[in-house]
């Protein structure tokens, strides 16, 4: 039995991929595909270019790729007016999305059943009047299910295959456009398929999501299908179904097939080449498939195969300044998500020029970052930016309660355009009597009793680091996350929030516990009763300090006999950690006369070969000496604004073994507006007349940009 395989990467693929694929080096791609064998591919899309700037150059692979011989050309159409485009275009075989969902038709093509319906037989009726030789097929979008609205009843399926055979189409095809269907369903759905509309039963479009793609495969060749729509390294993946991920894997498809002794016609080794055209066109852009991983004789696929990362995909959108917001955004960033620095035009971010404490602010947590220098105070900047947030997974913003509503940018207000936005605010605090005050990591502190324990009695001190706007873009991205997985079993979004205050609270917990167990409130840090005997900072004899930290009765005898004090260890006061802690009043002068003898060096060199706890006191800029942050992946080299480079440390989590890289540096302001603006259908004459009027600021060194004080009532406002 021969199988035909329909690639469908240049489109399906193609359009989830945030980058914009040169023409030349997708018609280079497709005639690598045909070289491989593909008889069918489909290279595109008739679509709004606004929409879906990756397809704005259809026509011309259209006409290029019919020139390739033998290749079969198809292409996808929402509705009737793009239709006519790809009849004059000339493609062989054009494909009608039909969702058996009318809420995901409505989100994906914007048309109701009954308008797709009409479509449909208009189409046919063009078709047959004027373009007889083209094919036309209706492709049954969420036939198996979708995010959007749940299951999808089987007989929904049944009923709309049925409809589209009357209307005319060639062929009906099912797709599991969220990945969702199980081989159970597969095999039952296109059994129904084939007894309801015979002939016209088509093939089937499957998505991996779950990892059942390959397994889907086989339970429709069991129900007698012969094609099956796949993408080359996977990519792709419906925007507009919340959840959806790639396409089964060509390369592991054809693979699969061959060795059942099903004829494909098409070469593994040459379909890996291709694989490597996709790469380096697509540089970054993770590609999937555990045959290119294999390998095969004669084909170096080291290439090909890019790691992703875990939010690889992902798209947030992040108005924020200061610490809070982008320190939550950096941590999405590193994670691999696609991340946007909204900015006002001109000098941008306020938190670019702080002095003092804050002048690391902006080089820390803005890294792995895209900046769009936008004026979302003009109406066509909220436009643009309206438009970016519709296509969006992750919106987050740390300014005043009210501060983005009053701009139309509140999440009631950009829902309905996006019901799968997660919709992040960071603030000062949560609901509550204080939820509309301003608020700052300091005040917060201050409020909440860290500052109280951190200092002496009566001087209460704030901590050595933003610790609570830190922390809270934690909590933020842990609720995002959590956020995200739901949205993979609802298709919806929800409105995400996190605040200083409460992680303030959160942090001080401990105490509060103390204080219902012993009746005691806790004292500040400098006046605390130790839990342990030796657990202070000691002078050293060369002019430092260093923390020693004896926890347990073993540490204890090995510290006694590691510095050489066998009177220490027979004195039966001190033999364990409660009598130690009666006993410092006397324990520790004797110490610290003892450290006075020992320089810094030899008390570290000392406690780690014992096995006690110790710390040499430092300086924050010391960590750059540091032989462990030296090791590989530790430290992260960034730009700095006044030029020159400096490591910092990386996010301190390893994964599969590896640290969390950088792989956009510091970017200045607006560096990635017009590539941005491209993405989202603005041409290059429409991207300099808004630059010219102020609504978009392009980095350009040395270039004079309109000033704009379009986030001037945010920033002014900002609250955490």
């Amino acid at each position: 039995m021969d199988i035909l395989v329909s690639e469908v990467g240049p489109r399906d693929g193609l359009q989830s991929v945030k980058r914009i694929m040169p023409t030349a080096d997708k018609h280079r791609w497709i005639e690598a595909l045909a070289q491989a064998g593909l008889r069918e591919i489909e290279v595109g899309s008739f679509v709004s270019p606004r929409q879906l700037p990756q397809m704005a150059d259809c026509a011309q692979l259209v006409a290029q790729a019919l020139k390739i011989p033998g290749l079969r050309v198809v292409v996808l159409v929402p509705n009737f007016k793009y239709a006519q485009r790809a009849f004059e275009a000339g493609a062989h075989l054009i494909t009608i999305p039909v969702s058996v969902s009318e809420p995901h038709s409505l989100s994906n093509i914007r048309m109701t059943h009954a308008e797709i319906i009409a479509d449909v037989r208009a189409i046919v009726a063009l078709r047959n009047e004027r373009y007889p030789s083209v094919q036309v097929d209706a492709g049954l979008a969420t036939a198996f299910g979708c995010t959007i609205a749940g299951p999808v009843p089987e007989d929904d399926t049944v009923r709309m295959a049925a409809t589209m055979a009357e209307c005319g189409v060639d062929t009906v095809n099912l797709a599991d456009t969220v990945g969702y269907a199980n081989p159970a369903q597969i095999k039952r759905l296109f059994t129904r398929l084939r007894q309801a509309i015979g002939a016209k039963s088509g093939g089937a479009h499957l998505h991996n999501t779950r990892g059942q793609g390959l397994a889907n495969v086989v339970a429709a060749l069991d129900a007698g299908v012969t094609t099956f729509d796949s993408s080359q390294g996977g990519i792709g993946g419906c925007p507009y179904a919340p959840g959806a991920t790639g396409n089964i894997v060509t390369e592991d498809l054809v693979f699969m097939l061959e060795s059942m002794g099903l004829a494909t016609g098409i070469d593994l080794d040459r379909l890996l080449a291709a694989r490597a055209v996709l790469a380096q066109a697509l540089p970054g852009e993770t590609l999937y498939g555990y045959v290119s991983q294999a390998g095969r004789a004669g084909i170096g696929t080291e290439d090909c195969m890019n790691p992703p990362l875990p939010l690889q995909g992902i798209r947030v959108v992040e108005f924020s300044h200061m610490v809070m917001g982008p320190s939550c955004g950096l941590v999405l960033g590193d994670l691999g998500a696609d991340v946007v620095k909204v900015e006002p035009v001109g000098e941008g971010d306020n938190t670019r020029r702080l002095p003092g404490t804050g002048a690391g602010f902006f080089a820390a947590f803005n890294r792995n970052k895209r900046s769009l220098a936008l004026d979302v105070k003009s109406p066509k900047g909220l436009a643009l930016a309206r438009r970016l947030i519709a296509r969006a997974d992750v919106l987050l913003e740390n300014f005043r309660p009210g501060a983005l509503d009053g701009l139309g940018l509140g999440y009631e207000a950009l829902r309905p355009e996006n019901p799968g936005l997660i919709y992040c605010s960071l603030k000062g605090f949560l609901s509550g009597p204080y939820e509309n005050r301003a608020a700052l990591d300091e005040v917060v502190q201050m409020m909440g009793g860290l500052a109280y324990m951190t200092g002496p009695p009566g001087r209460p001190l704030r901590a050595g680091a933003p610790v609570n706007d830190i922390m809270g873009g934690m909590f933020a991205v842990i609720g995002i996350l959590a956020a995200l997985q739901e949205r993979q079993r609802t298709g919806r979004g929800q409105l995400v929030r996190s605040a200083l205050f409460e992680n303030n609270a959160f942090l001080v917990s401990p105490h509060v516990a103390q204080f219902a167990i012993t009746g005691k409130p806790a004292a500040p840090m400098p006046a605390r009763v130790s839990a342990w005997g030796i657990y202070d900072v000691f002078d050293t004899g060369d002019g430092s300090q260093i923390f020693i930290a004896v926890v347990t009765d073993t540490q204890w005898r090995a510290f006694c006999a590691a510095f050489g004090q066998p009177a220490l260890l027979a004195d039966l006061t001190l033999a364990t950690n409660p009598l130690r802690v009666a006993a410092r009043d006397r324990l520790l002068p004797s110490l610290r006369e003892l450290f006075k003898t020992l320089t810094r060096a030899e008390i570290s060199r000392i406690c780690e070969a014992s096995k006690i706890g110790f710390a040499p006191i430092r300086r924050p800029d010391e960590l750059l000496d540091d032989p462990h942050l030296a090791c590989p992946g530790a430290m992260i080299e960034i730009a700095l604004p006044q030029g020159g480079t400096t490591p910092i440390p990386a996010l301190p989590i390893e994964m599969n073994g590896q640290r969390l890289k950088k792989r956009l540096d510091v970017p200045r302001v607006g560096e990635h507006s017009a590539d941005i603006a491209s993405e989202l259908g603005c041409d290059q004459k429409l991207i300099e007349e808004l630059i010219a009027e102020g609504v978009l600021g392009a980095d350009a060194p040395n270039a004079e940009q309109p000033q704009s004080g379009a986030n001037d009532k945010i920033s002014e406002t900002a609250s955490a």
